[in-house]
């Protein structure tokens, strides 16, 4: 029964992260259809909902944390060692990009895409949504995703131990919901994988966190620089 409830509580804080990564897109799909106030009153609700949620998250986990590590600070050291894991998750996703494009001919991963689809609502669009897009890309997605499908499953099922079996698991996990098909199922896997060993390392998540970031702030730089074209 403790499992069972457990798998409940982890089905909820990802069904939280999808909300807030979804979100923002939903509202810039749907500006076209507001008015100025309602604009500014959704996108003011979302802020809000944001923090509530990744306050919750965050408490939740480290009251659930074993060996309480999430307080250990990120020094230069630690800061060298998530490039090194950075450039590892790029090689990942070059390779997993071309090996998808040779087996399905699409040119990026369907997630990739959906993403990229965006960046053409930014034109003449409420730049207060377009702001909060970003943001979720390059940090809220980081910090949800990684409680969401790595740091709480480990902590409620796993209680820090076998190792190798957490990795399996929060990898896979990671890999579903970003993938469609095998071939980007395998490419996310192995990259949620690097997450986990970045998490690992000191058993401190703000690992995973920062690298997680490093990953995903090109993109939100990169569609930042369209928005303003």
């Amino acid at each position: 029964m403790k499992y069972v409830i457990n798998g409940l509580k982890v089905a909820g804080f990802i069904g939280l992260a999808l909300a807030c990564n979804v979100i923002p897109m939903i509202l810039l799909r749907q500006q076209g259809n507001m008015s100025l106030g309602f604009k500014w009153l959704s996108g003011g609700l979302y802020i809000v909902f944001l923090i509530l949620s990744m306050r919750l998250v965050w408490r939740y986990y480290q009251k659930i944390e074993h060996q309480n590590r999430s307080r250990q600070k990120i020094g230069w050291r630690d800061l060298g060692i998530s490039l090194l894991f950075w450039l590892a998750a790029r090689v990942i996703a070059v390779v997993g990009s071309l090996t998808n494009h040779i087996v399905t001919g699409q040119t990026t991963s369907a997630n990739d895409a959906t993403l990229a689809s965006m960046t053409s609502l930014f034109d003449r669009g409420f730049l207060l949504y377009t702001i909060l897009y970003l943001l979720a890309i390059a940090f809220v997605a980081p910090f949800m995703e990684e409680l969401a499908y790595r740091a709480l499953p480990a902590e409620l099922f796993f209680e820090g131990k076998l190792k190798v079996l957490t990795g399996l698991v929060t990898s896979i996990l990671f890999g579903l919901p970003h993938a469609s098909n095998l071939t980007e199922f395998i490419m996310y896997s192995l990259m949620g994988a690097v997450l986990y060993l970045a998490y690992q390392r000191r058993g401190n998540i703000k690992d995973a966190i920062l690298l997680h970031v490093l990953h995903n702030l090109p993109t939100a730089l990169y569609f930042l620089w369209l928005a303003f074209q």
